[in-house]
């Protein structure tokens, strides 16, 4: 795709051009256009395929995203979250800004042959085609890359369960994978099956790594690295060859039925929420602090931000970014599949209070989510197919 080409995935609310002036924008010299092309995709990639949108000129003198292999972190939607609901067209989504708050609608085609397997930090969907190829998908850009067969990393007697589809959602969720810090490796990570896989786009095979025991931790890519929590402690998977070490020592119970560990990506920082019931639920958090391989306690996310957690994965978000009093800092909202929120919807860290249902019925708010908490609680819950999925409505005026 040549430099005067199409920018790219479409993308719906692109900013249309400036009418005043507009032959002297278009004709600016590619010095400055450059410096501002290459500060708009330092910011934001959806900003820059918008930069490349406006006219020919700008898109001569602007990189092409296709030009580059797609693990190239710059033309990455890091702060896009995939929402789950239906929209206009089976093969259309919409994606929120976790750092502004915007919505998009994306056609994705390629969402006719492929299941969604995970949402990586990076903001690129991990698919599988036929129950049998892994890619790598850049929503925005539509960089796909080819990964090795998902059979050269399940062992043949596990193969049946690629047809099991009532169970393919949770056996195959995805969530903690994403690229390595080298830039140029893939980690795949399938919790329920405890295993992880390493390969870069274009290996014959996975390298495969079992976890040690079973595991009560939503695991997470952090930086750049694989981290999960296991009897030993928050666990680090070091490459050459994959293995996992100890980053932080553990002083909690993670090993009982009714206790689990999650970390988080809060804002930049990593956490660990320890999630336990003795009598009542109750949740601690806890920095993980890599320098000196400790966890801290903490009674604070952060005033002005809130954290969805599921069993899989979690998201961290700002809360000035939402309308006034649609969620409140310094609170852990469920997502539909924490076993807890048949009880309770949020649990307010500042006083350890709950935020109750108040006749709440949980099976319509996932069907037909109203309010923007149900709305983020649901894109990080696994396990509803996607067909009992409705339309939402609450954050189209962001």
């Amino acid at each position: 795709m040549g430099p005067g080409s199409a920018p790219g995935r479409p993308i719906s609310l692109i900013c249309s051009p400036c009418r005043v002036r507009r032959r002297d924008w278009a004709n600016l010299s590619d010095g400055p256009m450059g410096i501002i092309a290459e500060r708009v995709l330092a910011y934001d990639i959806a900003d820059f395929l918008r930069f490349r949108a406006v006219c020919r000129p700008w898109r001569r003198i602007s990189m092409d995203p296709r030009a580059h292999g797609g693990l190239d972190r710059r033309f990455h939607p890091r702060r896009w979250v995939l929402l789950r609901e239906r929209l206009a067209t089976p093969n259309r989504r919409r994606f929120l800004n976790s750092s502004t708050g915007e919505c998009i609608h994306v056609d994705i085609p390629e969402l006719r042959e492929h299941e969604v397997l995970a949402l990586t930090p990076e903001g690129l969907l991990v698919l599988l085609h036929n129950q049998y190829h892994v890619r790598l998908l850049n929503p925005l850009t539509s960089q796909l890359m080819q990964l090795p067969p998902i059979t050269m990393l399940l062992p043949s007697e596990d193969h049946h369960r690629l047809s099991d589809r009532y169970n393919f959602g949770t056996n195959f969720a995805a969530w903690g994978s994403g690229i390595a810090d080298d830039d140029s490796t893939v980690v795949l990570c399938f919790y329920r099956l405890r295993m992880l896989g390493v390969a870069k786009p274009g290996d014959d095979r996975w390298t495969l790594l079992k976890f040690p025991d079973p595991l009560r931790t939503v695991p997470l890519m952090f930086s750049g690295r694989f981290y999960c929590v296991n009897l030993n402690g928050v666990m680090v998977l070091r490459m050459s060859p994959p293995r996992l070490e100890v980053a932080a020592k553990l002083h909690i119970q993670v090993s009982r039925e009714g206790y689990s560990a999650h970390l988080v990506d809060n804002g930049g920082e990593l956490m660990l929420v320890h999630r336990r019931r003795w009598h009542r639920w109750s949740y601690d958090v806890y920095r993980v602090d890599l320098a000196t391989g400790d966890l801290v306690a903490v009674n604070s996310l952060g005033r002005e931000r809130a954290l969805f957690m599921g069993m899989y994965c979690s998201l961290s978000v700002p809360i000035e970014i939402f309308p006034s009093g649609s969620m409140s800092g310094d609170t852990i909202y469920l997502s539909f599949d924490a076993g807890e929120r048949d009880d309770f919807e949020a649990y307010h860290l500042t006083d350890r209070s709950i935020t109750p249902h108040d006749g709440y019925n949980l099976r319509e708010s996932v069907m037909l989510p109203h309010t923007i908490v149900d709305c983020l609680a649901l894109c990080i819950t696994v396990g509803y197919e996607e067909h009992t999925i409705g339309y939402g409505e609450d954050l189209d005026d962001f």
